[in-house]
């Protein structure tokens, strides 16, 4: 894995279907339907994120091994339907299938003997192998960054390295380069200490490379590869479909997959490909049909909870892993002319509170059983606005109504002056609140109760405690730092006592140990003792986690705000990331704080990455400031503030997790499940919208 964690892209995979959700049959696509609501704009004025890291392309299998070898995921597509075995033989047990036009994880390349010539493992050092040469693989890098000192014009020390004699005939000083042995030769010395070269140091893959070279004896050209009908890929086994009738038998330890090469075309390396390179090496789109399949032949359909992922660590999220069904729309993305898919066969869209009076942005959202739709309300966050209100969390120009989501008939406050309201979560008669530093309560018929205060609150950056709900009797809360962590100055010291993680936090967080982190209380305790000291810490190395919802599994999905004015070449934190209080180990259910999940943030932000993050869902672009998140129609919808603003919803692609836009809108900053299923938007100029797959 690199250094810098990179987003993985928000895609949306070109395929020509119509949406089948589970429980619901086939639609033909509707007529164009009227709407009536604000032209949406495709940017917002939050818009000023830097653009995302790229993954490299690779075109050929040798760029695939050094790849890998450098510890990169490397990425294929599937030319055809592939049987997937237990070994690097036709005849060995049959695993499942890797459908055509899929795209696989690619974990080693062996032969048929299963002799490895590159592996991600840091523990099988294979570089030997590597079928590098200096004329196709290293002339090229070094004619990129050491030409100006060591290239035709000028010779530093007598040393060309550009050209393959005059680099083995070495410098001034004598020899540089000691085929077969790298740590012995100055080339290879003055390169992994990153002395040379002077412009900067080379990427992984690079020193990968030199390495394997030198190893290798320091050839002028790639020795010939094997066959490549004697070349098997050992696969993630997030990346193929398991055969329903798999009887391959259990053998000691774990059964590895694997694939013939000659199927596979090489596409990425660091990321996933993005939707355009699909297109140009597989002329066809992208077999989406295969997803839901997939979702079936993994046991992912109804409410079977998906495994939990050891330790509470990701190992690399997959659609069937965490129980996405929804198989992706297949459309183009909304413009706007078509904001609402409405034309294609997207979703039917009502406007509501048309006829009832409010004129309020709307913060969040929060159903009752009975269709009673509460509403967190602020002050507008479009046209003219005032910044003393805006930016002061504790104004108190906000309040809680009560909306009949099924009559259409009725809108009253229950809460008026209020701070600012954050998260809402309805529960056994009772309305749950998560409002500026504290969160209440109000039971029906009642008023407003505190429960707890003490959060932290940076009014300007938009940072309090956020999001609420509620799993097994633990209320839990997505609170946000005080700090930016970028254009504060990066607070990610990269070694530190006490660990450096902790130290992150809680600068982020200000000192204040419920800040930046998920947090969650006993309900029970919380409403007899009525105090913040009842919470412990869930999770740590976050930003701002704005969305918090739950889903049918009893797990949360969190949206987080990173940092601003972030470089392209890191991934800022802007984020959907899923906790699961079953991988939380029994030091951590019991409260002590650093053997709870960490995150990334703020670390992330020095391009470090440890082996101990929790990797996120879906990784966004930098300022795309997510916001509002649901669950529903077997999968997750998502707000988006920032960049590429929007309603988005994550989609079962083969197994591999995209997300798509929905509905093009700005600015949305609330998303909601009601009773039905319908998926409720709330904006920050007052709009409330219903949502509903098909024309029901």
């Amino acid at each position: 894995m690199s250094k810098s964690r990179l987003p993985i892209y928000v895609v949306l995979v070109a395929a020509a279907m119509v949406l089948v959700f589970s429980g619901c049959a086939a639609q033909s696509a509707p007529g164009p339907t009227a709407v009536d609501g604000p032209t949406a704009p495709i940017h917002g004025p939050a818009d000023f994120g830097s653009s995302i890291g790229e993954p490299h392309p690779i075109e050929d299998l040798p760029t695939a091994l050094a790849c890998i070898a450098a510890g990169q995921p490397a990425y294929a597509v599937m030319s055809r339907n592939t049987n997937v075995r237990t070994e690097p033989r036709v005849e060995s047990c049959r695993l499942g299938r890797a459908p055509a036009q899929s795209v696989i994880r690619i974990e080693a390349v062996v032969d048929e003997e299963g002799n490895a010539l590159a592996t991600a493992n840091p523990l099988d050092h294979v570089t030997s192998l590597l079928p590098v040469g200096y004329e196709e693989d290293v002339q090229p890098i070094f004619q990129a960054t050491c030409n100006s000192c060591h290239g035709d014009t000028v010779q530093t020390n007598g040393l060309r390295v550009t050209d393959y004699d005059s680099l083995l005939a070495g410098s001034d000083n004598g020899p540089v380069v000691t085929p077969g042995k790298p740590e012995e030769s100055l080339l290879w010395r003055q390169i992994a200490n990153n002395v040379m070269p002077l412009v900067g140091e080379l990427t992984p893959i690079e020193k990968e490379i030199i390495h394997g070279w030198i190893l290798a004896g320091a050839p002028k050209n790639r020795p010939d590869l094997p066959n490549i009908d004697q070349l098997w890929l050992q696969i993630h086994p997030d990346t193929y479909n398991v055969a329903d009738n798999n009887t391959c038998a259990e053998s000691e330890g774990t059964i590895l997959p694997f694939v013939n090469a000659r199927y596979a075309t090489m596409a990425t390396c660091g990321l996933p490909p993005t939707t355009e390179e699909l297109a140009s090496i597989v002329p066809a789109p992208v077999n989406t049909a295969n997803a839901v399949s997939a979702s079936v032949a993994d046991g992912g359909v109804g409410l079977a909870a998906p495994p939990a992922p050891a330790g509470g660590k990701s190992m690399g999220f997959s659609a069937t892993r965490v129980g996405i069904q929804a198989a992706p729309l297949g459309l183009p993305a909304p413009s706007e002319s078509d904001p609402w898919l409405v034309p294609q066969g997207g979703f039917c869209i009502e406007q509501r509170l048309q006829r009832l009076e409010n004129n309020r942005g709307i913060t969040s959202m929060a159903f009752a059983p009975d269709g009673r739709l509460f509403l967190g309300l602020d002050s507008l966050t479009t046209g003219d606005v005032d910044p003393n209100i805006l930016f002061d969390a504790f104004h108190p120009s906000r309040s809680i109504a009560v909306y009949n989501s099924v009559s259409d008939d009725s809108f009253y406050e229950i809460l008026q002056e209020s701070s600012r309201v954050t998260g809402l979560v309805y529960q056994n008669g009772a309305l749950y609140i998560s409002r500026a530093g504290e969160v209440g309560r109000i039971v029906d018929g009642g008023g407003y109760e505190r429960l707890a205060a003490g959060f932290p609150v940076n009014g300007r950056l938009f940072h309090a405690n956020n999001g609420i709900t509620i799993v097994d009797g633990w209320l839990y809360v997505s609170v946000g730092g005080v700090r930016d962590g970028f254009s504060d100055g990066i607070i990610a010291p990269e070694s530190s006592d006490p660990p450096a993680e902790t130290v992150a936090v809680n600068i982020a967080a200000g000192g204040n140990p419920y800040g930046a982190r998920l947090v969650r209380a006993s309900l029970d305790r919380l409403v007899n003792e009525r105090d913040i000291s009842v919470f412990q810490t869930a999770a740590r190395g976050f930003r701002n986690p704005y969305g918090l919802t739950r889903d049918p599994f009893g797990r949360l999905w969190i949206t987080d705000n990173g940092a601003t004015n972030v470089p392209g070449e890191y991934g800022a934190g802007d984020e959907v990331d899923l906790f699961d209080p079953r991988t939380l180990s029994g030091a951590a259910a019991a409260g002590d704080e650093s053997a709870t999940p960490y995150y990334g943030f703020p670390i992330v932000l020095s391009g470090l990455h440890k082996d101990w993050y929790t990797d996120p869902v879906v990784e966004l672009v930098n300022t795309a400031a997510p916001t509002g998140i649901t669950w529903a129609n077997n999968t997750v919808y998502f707000a988006q503030y920032g960049k590429n603003p929007g309603l988005y919803r994550l989609a079962n692609a083969g197994g591999r997790i995209v997300a798509e836009r929905v509905l093009l809108l700005w600015p949305i900053q609330a998303v909601a499940t009601a009773p039905d299923g319908a998926i409720w938007v709330g904006t920050g100029g007052g709009g409330l919208y219903r949502l509903a797959p098909g024309c029901n």
